[in-house]
This record gives C-alpha cells, structure tokens and sequence, in this order.
C-alpha cells in the first residue's frame, strides 16, 4: 500500500511535535514491512523540501501562503484569520496530495486533526482523521478563554472529520470530546494508543549522557518535558517547586524545552534546558526518579509513554485520557489539574519511598508495553486502512 500522511509536525533536527513522532514510528514501521509511506508535513525554510527518513518520503511545500497573514491585519476580517490560514493551508496540501496521486496512485490518507477541508469537499481518496487534539479542544477543556476564530475554524475542521472513512483516537477521553464538539457520534471509529518508541527497549538509552555522571543517592530529579504553553501545566509545577525543596531540599527538577519569560525568576533547584534530540531526552528518563506531567488537558501525551517505558513512576494530572494510560497508586499518582500542593505532595510521596518509585515504575513499563507495542500498533492501523481502501476500490468499480 502507499499511506500518505498529512502531519505538519514531523519531526527534524530542530523541532517536531507529538503526532509527528507518532507517524514517525508508525511509518518507519510500515516501510519495514514493505509499505510505501509519504508524510505532507509543514513548510520549514530549514529543511529540505523532499527527503528520506528511514525510507519514509518526507514532503514540504515551498511555503506558506500569506493570505491569513495579511487578513489578520484587518480588523474586519481578522476573526475569519485561522479559518482563512486553514482554507489556505489545506489548498495547499490538497494540490500536493492530487499531484502526488498520479505519480504514485494512493490508497489511502490519513490527516491530523484539520487540513482536510477541501479534501473531504473535493477528493476521491479514502481518507480517515487522527484526533490529536486541536487549538480549540486544547483550550476549551483547559478552562482557556476561546475566542470567535478559533470556534470557526474549529466547525471546519469537525466538518471534515465528519466525513472521515474512520475516525482514531489515542485516547477514548479525546473521542467523547470530539464527539460532544460534532454534536454526533461518528459512523466508525477506534481508540488506538499511540505506539511506543522502540528506542525506549534498549537499556543504553536510559543511560547517563556522554560527560555526566549519574546522580548520587541522596539527589532527587524530578523530570518535565513539554513546550511553553499554558495547557501543558508548567506554572502548576513551577509553583510546586519551593513546597517539594522544603521537604527535600536536594530534589533538582529539570525542565526540558520550557523557556523562561526574559526577566522571570525560577525558583531554586530548577535547571531549564531546551529541547533536545530524543535519545539524549531518554537517557536524562534514565536519571530521573519522577517525571511529571501536570496538564490541564491534554490527549495521550508523548511523554507519559516515554517516562513508563523507562520503568519511572509518572505524577500526572487526573485530565483527558492520561487516566487510560497512569493507574493511580499503581503506575504512578494522579492529581487535580491546576493543583500545585496536591502536585507537590504526590512527588514527595515518590521521593520518599524510592522502593514504591521503583515498583510503580515497573509496573507502568509492564502496562505501556502491552498497550503500545509497535508492531501491534501498526496491526490495528493497517487492518482500518485496508478495509477502507477496499470499500473505495468497491465503490469506484460500480
């Protein structure tokens, strides 16, 4: 089969995102068994336009569009300014997927979240749509303000998912949300983890990076990865910080692609990083003796998989699908989203009583290894993907 996948995330030296390392592992996957996989992703003037990731074909168009730019200077038109950028953009990828078509016939796409509108209006492909979780989605469950745009380009985006072959979640939580926003149930869908990276299995990985050695016994290291963005929960733990240190004040936390406000004070006992390649990422997992998650939404993050195949206990917020993945007092605790002092308790909890750290943490590795296998993962895809493929084939010999 040829599967092309529309995800503007993908990743590459200097970025990428979290459904990008999905179709990442999931294409590299595919290609092994002898599929032929092309990934869409966005414009970035620092990468090639057509490349080769581990026999995945990576495309990016040569820009932008600057409509949506120019709209949103306009104080009449600016409201319709992301619903614009996702007509544009989407145009855009429509053009790409018909012009890669008749030079190498697709069987089916797959597209993140939006992009598709005039694919779903236009296209004779079989499509399905991965629910990663949108701007609007993100924001509305979080208790974010949520202004006109981002509802009208959110109706576009539900009107193409919609009209899906199938619908995949990673989490059942992010489905019912969809779901409530549609107004309807889907006709077909599933809820399929997202697959785990299997890096993550060879042990070197968890290993101290070149030129560090690892923590002594009484140091603690509480481990956050995730992007500046309020969602993601990293002022919850930056105001958990001081409680923890006044219990253990040799607990270090380590923040990973969080980037301080010029002139904010961080608390003591917090080292900021920027983001770095996945491999060094997973050795500072190996370090650590907690890693937190303190969302107020969020999907199926990339990171609780992450820090459970490293066999650590995960402290997470009790929101969107992270309950389906962290068992509470068994892989790891749960806390109330936005609760600093139930945060801070349940990592002093962990760093207390290292012997139940560690048994969470195997624990957690069992569980993720059974949900997210890859090749299981890429089982259940290729099963939906062909029967909509063989649907289409049906109903074009009509």
């Amino acid at each position: 089969m040829h599967i092309v996948y529309v995800e503007g995330g993908y990743p590459h030296p200097h970025g990428g995102g979290g459904a990008g390392t999905y179709v990442q592992l999931v294409g590299r996957e595919l290609v092994h068994q002898g599929h032929q996989v092309t990934v869409i992703a966005s414009a970035c003037p620092d990468c090639p336009l057509d490349t080769i990731d581990q026999g995945v074909r990576v495309l990016r168009p040569g820009g932008k569009g600057a409509l949506h730019w120019y709209a949103s200077r306009l104080p009449l038109v600016k409201p319709f300014a992301l619903a614009l950028r996702s007509l544009e953009q989407g145009w855009i990828i429509y053009r790409m997927l018909e012009h890669l078509h008749r030079r190498q016939p697709i069987h089916v796409v797959e597209f993140t979240e939006g992009g598709d509108f005039w694919h779903s209006l236009r296209g004779n492909l079989p499509f399905i749509c991965h629910l990663h979780g949108s701007r609007y989605t993100s924001l509305h469950q979080a208790g974010k303000p949520v202004d006109w745009s981002d509802w009208l380009d959110r109706r576009l985006g539900l009107w193409a998912i919609a009209r899906a072959g199938w619908v995949v979640s990673p989490s059942q939580a992010m489905l019912d949300v969809v779901q409530s926003e549609a107004g309807k149930a889907f006709r077909r869908s599933a809820v399929i983890p997202y697959p785990l990276d299997p890096r993550l299995l060879e042990p070197r990985l968890l290993e101290a990076p070149t030129g560090r050695s690892p923590q002594s016994a009484d140091n603690k290291v509480v481990l956050f990865a995730a992007r500046n963005d309020p969602v993601k929960g990293a002022d919850v733990l930056l105001n958990a910080v001081p409680l923890v240190r006044r219990v253990l004040p040799q607990a270090e936390f380590r923040f990973f692609g969080y980037q301080p406000a010029p002139g904010e004070v961080l608390p003591d006992g917090m080292v900021c990083h920027p983001f770095v390649p996945k491999d060094e990422l997973f050795s500072h997992f190996g370090q650590a003796d907690v890693v937190v998650v303190p969302s107020r939404w969020d999907n199926s993050p990339n990171t609780v998989y992450e820090a459970m195949a490293a066999g650590k206990a995960v402290v997470a917020s009790n929101v969107g699908g992270i309950p389906e993945l962290v068992v509470d007092w068994e892989t790891g605790h749960l806390t109330p989203a936005g609760d600093s002092k139930a945060l801070a308790s349940a990592i002093i909890a962990v760093l207390l009583n290292h012997a139940r750290g560690c048994k969470m943490g195997q624990s957690g590795q069992e569980r993720i290894r059974q949900l997210a296998g890859v090749e299981a993962n890429v089982t259940q895809r290729l099963a939906i993907y062909h029967k909509i493929n063989s649907e289409a084939a049906q109903s074009s010999s009509k």
